[in-house]
């Protein structure tokens, strides 16, 4: 083969690699995203956290460099969603949870725990509220959860609805564990394996800490307490 059928063919190589190799959607600061659509094509899982070209959260821009930190990272210990996903399913140690000793109210209307099918529990001292339906309609939340992307709660303009608790006797013991999906808040991938107050589950009910930053700062919600009532509003 002469030199020029030898340099078209290395290119026209290289052109078909870069086409099998990459594939399209935005990638962020860490220089990678999530698979959505089309996952098996690209040999990904539904939900999976990945790079493209190599990158990592050295945000280098150099390919070989920045697969080599890619590596080199995963080795030191930095989590991937998917890794974490993965982690936490694997943890089955149960968390003791109690009811809490004061009064809950939301958006003025007082909550009866110990009639409520899915009761309030505190963990670490923090007040927990269970993601039901009403619950979320309750406090303007949109939720989500799916069994390839995980649980999803997002802030909206929706107004607050009244709360209509489900009633009767809560089902197990006040025994908790971490959940086996990921965790995103307004779109934004948490690792909750890591978190002081992770989000919980109990009698397979989603369970979110109603924490400063999370209920104010990114749900947008009221709180105070006073008169040995949590109070939350919409």
């Amino acid at each position: 083969m002469n030199p020029r059928s030898l340099a078209l063919s290395l290119v026209l190589f290289l052109g078909v690699a870069s086409s099998v190799s990459a594939h399209p959607g935005r990638t962020d600061a860490k220089g990678g995203h999530t698979c959505r659509t089309n996952c098996e094509k690209w040999g990904l899982k539904y939900g999976e956290y990945h790079y493209h070209n190599g990158g990592s959260s050295s945000g280098s821009s150099s390919s070989s460099s920045s697969s080599g930190s890619s590596s080199s990272s995963s080795k030191s210990g930095s989590t991937t969603p998917s890794e974490s996903a993965s982690a936490l399913s694997r943890t089955e140690t149960a968390i003791s949870v109690k009811s809490p000793d004061f009064s809950v109210s939301i958006n003025g209307q007082q909550i009866d725990n110990a009639t409520s099918s899915y009761p309030v529990f505190v963990y670490k001292d923090i007040t927990y509220f269970p993601m039901t339906w009403s619950y979320t309609q309750a406090l303007g939340l949109e939720t989500k959860w799916d069994a390839d992307v995980g649980f999803v709660i997002r802030k909206t303009d929706n107004p607050a609805s009244p709360l209509a608790l489900d009633t009767g006797k809560a089902a197990g013991a006040w025994k908790a564990k971490l959940p086996s999906f990921s965790i995103f808040v307004n779109d934004a991938w948490v690792d909750n394996a890591k978190e002081d107050y992770p989000v919980l589950v109990m009698n397979d009910v989603t369970y979110f800490p109603m924490t400063w930053h999370y209920a104010v700062e990114e749900l947008s919600l009221t709180t105070k307490f006073e008169n040995n009532t949590f109070y939350i509003s919409k």
